[in-house]
């Protein structure tokens, strides 16, 4: 049966679904509301979807405490093992011996996949402390998903400045680069100059592009399935993906076969085997 059948007959995904943009645990900060309260509610979302597992970084990480949030991580990985992997996620306003421990500490736990930024409002992109991690990671060629919101407050200069002297990076932007099509054509230009930049889609419900215009902007190889929850209802980004008029092979490749891809010779955590799917 086709993706898109299976959505209408109400049954979950049965090909391999990773949402690798999510933020775990409830936020009251700047008037948030989530409706999911808890890991329990969020593997039964994803059971009902058909989404295998996410990459989180939990909602902790807006104060900042990287030992706080990298635990709950970790915890929520150990509790539900090949469904919740983590981001490291680092905050520069830390200082450098506290991002150097939790790079230490977290990138030996297999189930964390990458790294995890908020750019900007932590710390401009070119800080020391991201210019340490962002080393680690192209050293490690695991990937590097960093907030944006149409070049503001990361800017399209600090991705490009982080992409272009190291070619072992996987850089991924969120948002598809902005949540509206402006923000969408300037990185997708600057995708054009850098292939070890990729496209994250949360929140494509700002934008007026469709599945199929990023498909053809930044290339279905370099598109990462993606969905905000639980700030964002993750079926708004994951029907825009199955209900589109893109071939099954591209959806595929857009809601786990890229993202995996980035993982292939990464050094460190990975996500268990879902091909069977």
């Amino acid at each position: 049966m086709e993706i898109r059948a299976e959505a209408f007959a109400g049954m979950p995904i049965s090909v391999p679904v990773i949402d690798a943009h999510t933020h775990t645990i409830s936020s009251s900060y700047n008037g948030w509301y989530q409706a999911i309260r808890s890991d329990v509610e969020f593997i039964a979302l994803m059971d009902h979807l058909g989404i295998d597992c996410i990459v989180t970084a939990p909602h902790s990480l807006i104060g900042g405490d990287m030992e706080l949030t990298n635990g709950i991580t970790a915890a929520s990985a150990a509790a539900y093992p090949d469904r919740i992997y983590g981001y490291i996620f680092i905050c520069p306003q830390r200082g450098m011996d506290a991002v150097k421990t939790a790079i230490d500490k977290y990138s030996v736990n297999p189930s964390f996949v990458g790294f995890k930024f908020l750019s900007g409002y932590h710390g401009s992109l070119t800080c020391p402390e991201y210019d340490y991690a962002l080393d680690f990671a192209a050293e490690a060629r695991c990937p590097v998903l960093c907030h944006t919101w149409c070049g503001t407050p990361a800017t399209f200069a600090d991705m490009e400045n982080a992409v272009k002297t190291r070619p072992g990076l996987k850089l991924v932007m969120a948002h598809q680069g902005g949540g509206n099509a402006a923000g969408t054509d300037s990185y997708a230009k600057l995708m054009s100059d850098y292939p070890n930049l990729y496209m994250e889609i949360c929140g494509s419900l700002y934008n007026t592009y469709a599945m199929e215009d990023y498909a053809v902007l930044a290339g279905e190889d370099r598109l990462i399935f993606g969905s905000d929850a639980i700030n964002l209802d993750p079926r708004f980004d994951l029907g825009q993906v199955i209900f589109s008029t893109l071939t099954d092979e591209v959806k595929k490749k857009i809601l786990a076969g890229n993202f995996l891809r980035l993982l292939e010779d990464s050094q460190l955590g990975r996500v268990s085997d879902i091909s069977r799917r």
